[in-house]
């Protein structure tokens, strides 16, 4: 492990561009350049210092007497974290902000410093960790570094994430509910562009769930590897006995695809590979999955945030969970929803979904945006105020 992360380290030295000055001071410090496009409209025409807190993404490094001094005074085991918490303190922002909000190096710094800056986190997709951690804790196999994650200020999807994040006894200090950063972008280049959605071409979108668990939840007892293999199974075979027009979006590009591709290969028979082999939609550029959703009548998956983006958009979805736990349950319940069954049962369900209209299957969900707020402003917009109410 220590040769691992030396190498790295002598890799990123390698690659980076060696600055040897200061950061400039700014209001604003974007924690993680990760899914930094998503915010271009949130942040339009804003100031800000990007904090590139990976190491394998680390393309300037800033070295001077006053970083290395930080660095050292700051140091308590991890060389990476203390030199990142010397560039926050120069750099003095008043908001510290994420849109990875599961990041726990961000919960580690705002731990130590929430009370000095204002760390602000807004919800990059669906969160099952909180479930996964309160089970693994009830069975004595958890790692204490998982209970001690904290968000000061949580932008979130809606109220379930505030009964989830409660029940789980997760810290927070205030959850304001803003809805989808991501479906809201689609949304807004949508308008921008006129795009006209036609009849939906596909009749089932299944969403690749391929490894969209989380690493804690690799353990025998936690079956949700073979809940969505056997979902697979279920729909290529009900794709076939009906003559659906089936499309299943990976969660990688053409590029990228390989690990999901020998994924598919080891869990499905032959014919079903080459099935799904001839209905593969690659993940592209920006929005294009959403436009996918559209085109669609149903989409189906077990993990995907889609699922809760594309009821927010009006559209069906059946989320499956096939595991042997409660640990992936969908957070609403009614049509849209259905836990581990036979075929029979699941062919009967999906053709009910497919048979009704739109506003008929929406009228089945109590509550639907209790997974997504509907908000009267975007969500663009809405992140956008709550962080220039910050900057105040």
């Amino acid at each position: 492990m220590i040769l691992k992360r030396l190498n790295s380290a002598l890799k990123t030295l390698s690659n980076s561009k060696i600055v040897f000055q200061s950061p400039k001071k700014n209001k604003l410090l974007i924690f993680d350049d990760t899914s930094l496009d998503d915010l271009e409209h949130v942040l339009k025409d804003m100031s800000y210092f990007v904090l590139e807190t990976r190491i394998e993404r680390i393309k300037k490094i800033y070295l001077n007497f006053k970083v290395i001094f930080l660095t050292i005074k700051n140091f308590k085991g991890n060389l990476l974290s203390a030199y990142l918490m010397s560039l926050i303190e120069i750099v003095n922002p008043k908001i510290v902000f994420t849109f990875i909000d599961n990041s726990y190096k961000f919960s580690y710094f705002a731990r130590l410093k929430h009370k000095k800056y204002h760390f602000v986190a807004l919800q990059n997709g669906a969160r099952y960790e909180q479930n996964t951690l309160k089970y693994l804790k009830e069975k004595k196999i958890y790692t204490m570094k998982y209970y001690k994650f904290f968000i000061p200020t949580f932008l979130c999807f809606g109220e379930n994430e505030i009964d989830d994040y409660k029940k789980n006894k997760i810290q927070v200090n205030k959850f304001i509910k803003v809805g989808s950063l991501r479906v809201s972008n689609f949304e807004h280049e949508a308008k921008k562009k006129k795009l006209l959605i036609k009849k939906p071409i596909y009749d089932i979108c299944l969403i690749s769930d391929v490894f969209a668990w989380d690493d804690i939840a690799n353990i025998e007892n936690i079956r949700v590897k073979e809940g969505i293999v056997k979902l697979w199974k279920f729909l290529i075979k009900y794709s076939k006995e009906n003559k659906k027009k089936f499309i299943l979006a990976t969660r990688q590009r053409k590029k990228t695809f390989k690990i999901e591709k020998d994924f598919f290969k080891k869990h499905l028979t032959k014919e079903e590979f080459n099935f799904i082999s001839k209905r593969l939609y690659y993940r592209k550029e920006k929005f294009k999955t959403y436009k996918l959703l559209c085109q669609s009548k149903l989409l189906v998956a077990t993990l995907s945030t889609t699922l809760r983006e594309n009821i927010y958009l009006k559209n069906k979805v059946l989320a499956c969970n096939f595991s042997n736990t409660k640990l992936h349950d969908f957070p609403l319940k009614g049509i849209c929803a259905l836990k581990d069954c036979n075929y029979k049962t699941f062919k009967k369900r999906i053709s009910k979904v497919l048979s009704i209209s739109k506003k008929n299957y929406l009228s089945k969900i109590k509550n639907r945006f209790y997974a997504i707020e509907n908000n009267k402003i975007s969500t663009v917009d809405n992140v956008r105020n709550q962080l220039e109410s910050f900057l105040k």
